[in-house]
């Protein structure tokens, strides 16, 4: 005898999850702040940067675990959405600071998915 496994019918994988712009903007800020990190590692005031990069890892990290707590539909969405967007707002004060073009780009990012992460 086979065992019977309840297929949702709606595809998550097609972008039926009900948070799907949540994870989108996560995963977007995901690879932004990645980016940034690489391009603030090769400007030449580094030094100047140190609190700004270890921002954006905490805010790589807090948006890559968000997306994946909301895709499992984890009870506790609404605690880590909240803290997600407090991270995101910090990185975007930090990466405010400096001028370049991928900072500011990054800020943008950031503010957008706090932004979606407080309408959880």
């Amino acid at each position: 005898m086979q065992a019977t496994v309840n297929v949702p019918t709606v595809s998550l994988l097609s972008g039926g999850n009900p948070h799907q712009s949540c994870i989108d903007a996560c995963m977007k800020c995901v690879q932004i702040c990645q980016e940034c990190i690489t391009l603030c590692l090769n400007e030449a005031d580094v030094k100047s940067r140190i609190n700004c990069i270890k921002t954006l890892q905490d805010c790589a990290e807090i948006c890559s675990t968000t997306a994946c707590y909301i895709s499992r539909g984890s009870g506790s969405i609404k605690n880590i959405s909240a803290l997600c967007a407090s991270i995101c707002e910090k990185c975007a004060t930090e990466c405010s600071v400096f001028q370049d073009q991928h900072c500011k780009a990054c800020a943008d990012v950031c503010h957008s998915c706090a932004s979606e992460c407080r309408k959880m």
